[in-house]
């Protein structure tokens, strides 16, 4: 979302209303999930959706996505979703390369990304682990030793 939006980009994210703030803070257009997904995502992008990135993993998501973004080439998955390749949508993954890094520390340094984290030791990494499958988690979840 962030490197998008340092691209130039609009960006709509969607999440539960308690995630709206959290949205705007990394400039994108809050929009709900759930049932009117389509439609409220049509009211904050007038013209049309450019390029879809699923990374929720549901079939809902996936047909979503086509429907607003009608060009499959500019759509992508994170999550794993067998459906995906039968509807004809990419699943990607991380870029891990030097130019990557070089540009994310770029815009990390210039206060254009910001990382969210959430820190445990290592004795609670059960409770680490709990934490990410709720599935709404945000950004990192780190182990420390010592």
């Amino acid at each position: 979302m962030q490197s998008a939006r340092a691209r130039g980009a609009s960006v709509i994210g969607t999440a539960s209303p308690r995630n709206h703030e959290y949205l705007r803070s990394l400039g994108a257009i809050p929009v709900s999930y759930g049932d009117g997904l389509t439609d409220r995502v049509r009211a904050a992008a007038p013209g049309s959706v450019h390029a879809a990135l699923d990374a929720a993993g549901t079939i809902e998501a996936l047909h979503t996505s086509i429907e607003l973004a009608s060009d499959r080439d500019r759509i992508v998955t994170t999550a794993f979703q067998p459906a995906a390749r039968e509807l004809g949508v990419r699943r990607i993954g991380t870029d891990r390369s030097t130019a990557r890094l070089v540009e994310l520390t770029d815009l990390y340094a210039g206060g254009r990304l910001r990382i969210a984290t959430r820190t445990y030791p290592l004795a609670e990494a059960a409770e680490a682990h709990r934490a990410v499958e709720t599935g709404h988690g945000r950004g990192k979840v780190v182990l420390t030793v010592g």
